[in-house]
């Protein structure tokens, strides 16, 4: 019996099975077929916008710096979809959210860099971000309040926020040499991309995009891992970890920055210590005594901390694991606890298909 079924599966063919699949193997399928389109929409948008035969600006020059940012957010969706599958969480939480977050990430950006450089014109990430903890925030009024979803707490939407917000400012960076931003001090080297010429001249400054993106790609691909793992933390490790993480490539590659780019805490622009630097040092202070206090308090409690822990080990002997959605799972439309193993759960057709 089993042995038909798997023939019938293979004889079935790639999209007829679709649905049949793990969710871990349909959700990386979504997310290649969005990296091939997006990559082929941009080389159609290069060669285009090279024979000046699209533009979308005054100067007739193609918007990179937007384009690339909507590239960072539709990159991030699928990936967060399948993590907040995975975690257990309903299937509309990303999407619902994200339309408060979206907006009000623009707009902390747009205020953020309106209040540090004085005028409007640009994006600042850190404003984004402190933006689109906003919008979640009052998304959650809207969703759990008023319409009465599921109960999703403020810090487990950090934590699943956390990682992506790495993939978004690693692909978003890019953003920034199309922007001629966010450069880093004169050098005598010319290796692009860890140096390169912002105005087409013969002085070339430290690449601190390029460097910023390899380093939140480098942490997206550890925490993403290890947030879509089988082993659970302690609700604000991640989005910890992120603060940490972040903060102290920030904190070092500011001190890198061209003078002329580089807002001081002092007021103006030029060398010393800036409010980015001092911002990123808030969040490292902020993500170490988050832990640690987590640790402290399970050890008075005589209990074990919730430290990347295998699933099936979970249980009241770990420190405030009644406060995780593993303790509390959420339920489906029809009652039922939503599946947390993405190797198991499969689209319903699938499921229907295993019962017959």
């Amino acid at each position: 019996m089993e042995e038909n079924k798997n023939n019938e599966k293979r004889s079935g063919g790639f999209f007829r099975n679709f649905g049949k699949r793990s969710l871990r193997q349909r959700y990386l399928i979504y997310f290649l077929v969005t990296v091939c389109v997006i990559a082929v929409v941009t080389v159609v948008l290069a060669v285009l916008s090279h024979n000046e035969l699209i533009f979308f600006t005054k100067d007739h020059k193609m918007n990179w710096y937007g384009y690339i940012i909507a590239v960072a957010i539709i990159l991030c969706l699928f990936p967060g979809i399948y993590a907040s599958l995975n975690q257990g969480y309903y299937a509309d939480l990303v999407f619902e959210y994200i339309i408060f977050a979206l907006p009000f990430a623009f707009l902390g950006a747009a205020v953020y860099y309106a209040i540090v450089e004085g005028e409007f014109g640009g994006l600042g990430v850190l404003g984004g971000i402190i933006g689109a903890f906003v919008g979640v925030l009052l998304g959650m009024v809207f969703w759990q309040k008023i319409l009465k979803h599921p109960k999703v707490k403020f810090i487990q939407m950090l934590d699943l926020a956390g990682p992506f917000i790495l993939l978004g400012q690693c692909v978003g960076r890019f953003g920034c040499y199309f922007g001629h931003c966010c450069y880093g001090i004169e050098v005598d080297w010319d290796v692009f991309p860890f140096s390169y010429s912002y105005d087409g001249g013969v002085t070339f400054h430290l690449g601190n995009p390029f460097i910023e993106s390899i380093w939140c790609g480098i942490g997206f691909l550890i925490f993403a891992g290890m947030y879509m793992s089988r082993r659970k933390s302690f609700n604000g490790f991640y989005i910890s970890l992120y603060c940490i993480w972040y903060g102290t490539e920030r904190l070092i590659l500011e001190a890198f920055r061209a003078p002329g780019q580089k807002l001081l805490l002092t007021g103006g622009h030029g060398e010393g210590f800036g409010v980015s630097q001092f911002t990123s040092l808030l969040m490292i202070i902020f993500g170490a005594v988050w832990i640690a206090q987590y640790v402290i308090r399970a050890l008075v409690a005589k209990k074990i901390p919730m430290i990347h822990v295998r699933k099936e080990k979970l249980s009241d002997r770990y420190f405030e694991y009644e406060k995780t959605i593993f303790a509390h799972p959420q339920v489906d439309e029809n009652g039922k606890p939503i599946k947390t193993d993405a190797e198991e759960v499969t689209a319903e057709s699938g499921d229907k298909g295993k019962e017959e």
